[in-house]
């Protein structure tokens, strides 16, 4: 009813006669200006007549917008005078003549533009709070009406206007509540037989709204949220009384309904997981990501019961119900954007909480008979955009660093060593400082990848003259060391509240099965020069599967049995294993994250999963998959048919230049964004190497992962020779993605794993050295 308001003359601010509170006039000439606005309001709220006309209305919006500027001169010229704020004549005579509540009981009589009245009355406030702060608490001629004017808007539906005004007063009073709880209980008021928070009923129906009032409505909740940690009134009304967990996990579920079921404009050959332009270009994905971070924000400052309330509600409303099902629909396409939302979820939602919540919808939850875990390992199997996305979920869920997780998707099928031979089990891995699992790796690259004619020998490591001009980390075994050590560091840091050891000799704990119910995970320089280089020609490698098969000890338990009568990894690390047998056969994008995420899991300290990935000497039951074995197949199939190229070597110069250019493109199309939006690049010690990152802020168009560790360098490493593309669009998409044939993809994967097994011996080396450097303190 208030549009009028909108277009009338006062409402131009040219039309408006003002002063400038920050110009200097004589401060009884604006207290007595200030009263006399208020007696010409006074006298239209006075008229005898039932409602006021358009006119009365008009009249007492222009005195209170005068009045207003006026006060604020007033209460700043105040506070410059080193003066305490209740000094202020305009806000005592505020005060003294009850000016507010006359103001109310007439705005409720104001008929159809009560709202326009209310409006001006909100704004008034908000001035109010904004210069007074806690005074205005303090004072009853204040709080009361005030009080009585928020209670007036319970239910009420108002225009954008008024819904500003409305959100930004109770954005000023959240803030002032939370610096002073002991104000609290002014706001409570009795609602029947309930004492309702009148803040928080009032910020609760703007939840959901997307725009800027949305936002700072979302604020304000959250710090109401914090309240409930102060005040147990507030923790009983939103945990008892108000339906607020219910709307935000209702909220989460109806904006993923409208998110896309099929991602239509994937573009690329590489697309695997949503990036900030995708959350930011495809429809609704942006609202669902808000939702989603208001959730987790919620928990990370909420009450506990509040916290648990939540988490109930999004696992039975949201998780089970609406992405459990869209996980398990038919279409294949269909499954490759719940995959992708899936991930997205993992990756946005930090509190331990709700992180429990998804991962207790993950390895609890059962579709069909079969666990949504175990669904998603089967699809790493799948066509590559479906694998791509599943292998994108993993790594993921394995960044997450909890011990639940991995306690289910390898410990738990590790721990009893019927994957290894009987004599192995109780000497497993002993130490030794010369590591010579690294070199065994580094035998394990592809021997056409050695160039004679681009080869220099520099001490003991291997460079490629041929890429010295490009400045990439391709082929610099130091860049993979420091790699390793910093990921070693941070994950060992990360484990270190972790329950068991998983060394193989200790036993886990009698709870394991009821462990992810309490997610205990969630909640908690090398001498390089002293390894000699000893390689030699034995294909050892190969003689890993022909151990003899020796009879099985009996364990009492019954499914230790049937372990121990069908020995296995388990099906995670066996399907990565056997996806890796196929590496010819994978697109060279699947091949990037598998190997990077092989590599992840090689990154954890614990004994048996390093030892299994990264150990040569470990003898493993015959139906066991080696990482050695299959790197060695794989490496003599490319070495079988790279033989027969005429133009080997040719092939091989090929895809090293296409990986190091394509990295060189990528690189500088990112400092083109940076550089666009202005962001900010993080500083980082001299001399020490980029953590390689995976989800950076890239376009979809140009959506690569991060390969594993070997072609991304760090912003000092950038070839600023090289002009700054002008705009993505303009690049030709065959320079990064060209269409290669058979010869070239058997090139690529060469030069891949020849890269791959650097990182794997970087890994074994810092592994080693950790140890030692455990052993020594």
């Amino acid at each position: 009813m208030e549009w009028w308001l909108r277009n009338n003359p006062f409402n131009q601010k040219n039309n408006r006669i003002s002063i400038n509170p920050e110009e200097e006039c004589d401060p009884q000439a604006c207290y007595d200006s200030f009263k006399g606005h208020w007696d010409q309001a006074l006298k239209i709220l006075q008229r005898v007549q039932q409602l006021p006309c358009h006119d009365d209305v008009l009249g007492v919006v222009n005195h209170l917008e005068q009045m207003v500027t006026l006060l604020i001169y007033d209460m700043k010229k105040t506070v410059r005078l080193g003066q305490t704020i209740n000094s202020s004549k305009c806000l005592s005579y505020i005060s003294t003549e009850n000016i507010l509540d006359k103001l109310f009981d007439w705005s409720m009589k104001s008929g159809k533009y009560k709202n326009a009245v209310r409006c001006e009355q909100l704004k008034l406030y908000d001035t109010l709070i904004g210069h007074a702060r806690d005074f205005i608490l303090e004072d009853n001629s204040f709080v009361k009406p005030m009080i009585k004017l928020l209670n007036s808007c319970y239910g009420e539906v108002f225009s954008k206007e008024v819904e500003k005004m409305l959100v930004d007063l109770l954005s000023q009073i959240s803030t002032l509540l939370v610096q002073h709880p002991e104000f609290i209980k002014l706001f409570f008021v009795k609602d029947k037989s309930v004492n309702r928070f009148t803040i928080f009923s009032l910020l609760i129906p703007f939840v959901h709204k997307e725009d800027s009032i949305g936002m700072r409505a979302r604020d304000a909740l959250l710090l109401c949220m914090s309240l409930s940690r102060k005040d147990k009134d507030v923790e009983i009304y939103i945990s008892e009384h108000s339906n607020f967990s219910v709307l935000v996990a209702s909220g989460l579920s109806g904006l993923y309904s409208v998110l896309p079921n099929v991602i239509d404009d994937i573009g690329v050959p590489d697309w695997h997981c949503f990036t900030p332009d995708d959350v930011n270009e495809i429809k609704g994905l942006l609202s669902f990501v808000t939702s989603l971070e208001f959730s987790n924000a919620i928990a990370q400052v909420a009450h506990p019961v509040i916290r648990r309330q939540l988490q109930e509600f999004l696992y039975r409303g949201f998780l089970i119900p609406v992405l459990g099902a869209a996980l398990n629909q038919n279409n294949i396409q269909e499954q490759v954007a719940a995959t992708a939302y899936l991930e997205l979820i993992i990756r946005t939602v930090t509190e331990p909480g709700l992180l429990h919540a998804v991962l207790q919808f993950l390895l609890k939850v059962e579709y069909d008979g079969e666990r949504l875990l175990n669904i998603l390992i089967q699809r790493i199997n799948s066509e590559r955009q479906l694998c791509l996305v599943s292998l994108a979920v993993f790594e993921s869920m394995i960044d997450l660093n909890c011990e639940d997780l991995l306690l289910e998707l390898v410990f738990k099928y590790l721990q009893p060593c019927f994957h290894l031979m009987i004599s192995q089990r109780k000497v497993l891995l002993p130490l030794d400082p010369l590591c010579p699992s690294f070199e065994k790796l580094l035998l394990l690259a592809p021997k056409c990848c050695q160039l004679s004619d681009d080869v220099n020998i520099d001490g003991n490591f291997v460079q490629w003259n041929h890429f010295k001009h490009k400045q990439s980390l391709y082929g610099k075994y130091y860049a993979y060391l420091c790699d390793a050590r910093h990921k070693i560091a941070q994950c060992q840091k990360a484990c270190s509240m972790w329950s068991n050891n998983y060394n193989g000799d200790d036993e886990m704990s009698p709870n394991t099965d009821e462990k992810s119910d309490s997610l205990i995970s969630l909640e908690r320089s090398s001498g390089y020069e002293s390894f000699s280089m000893n390689l030699d020609e034995q294909e050892f490698w190969q003689i890993s599967s022909n151990k003899p098969k020796r009879s099985n000890i009996a364990f009492s338990l019954e499914d230790s049995t049937h372990l121990e009568e069908s020995p296995s990894a388990g099906p995670f690390l066996t399907i990565l294993l056997e996806k890796l047998r196929n590496f010819l056969s994978n697109s060279i994008y699947v091949n990037m994250h598998l190997t990077g995420l092989i590599s992840r899991l090689a990154v954890y300290p614990q004994t048996l999963l390093r030892a299994y990935l990264l150990d040569y000497s470990l003898v493993l039951q015959p139906n066991v998959p080696s990482i050695f074995e299959i790197i060695g197949i794989v490496k003599q199939q490319i070495d079988d048919y790279m033989t027969r190229q005429p133009d080997r070597a040719g092939l091989i110069r090929y895809a090293q230049d296409v990986l190091v250019d394509r990295e060189i493109m990528l690189v500088n199309i990112r400092r083109y964004h940076s550089e666009k939006n202005d962001i900010p690049k993080p500083s980082q010690p001299q001399g020490s190497p980029e953590p390689f990152q995976r989800n950076g802020p890239k376009r979809r168009s140009l959506n690569i992962p991060s390969l594993t560790s070997m072609f991304a360098r760090r912003p000092s490493q950038i070839d600023t020779s090289l002009p700054i593309v002008t705009s993505p669009q303009e690049l030709q998409f065959n320079l990064i993605y060209p269409k290669f044939n058979e010869g070239q993809h058997v090139a690529l994967c060469a030069v891949l794993l020849d890269e791959w097994v650097k990182e794997l011996a970087a890994l074994a080396q810092e592994h080693t050295i950790a140890q030692l450097a455990t052993l020594v303190n």
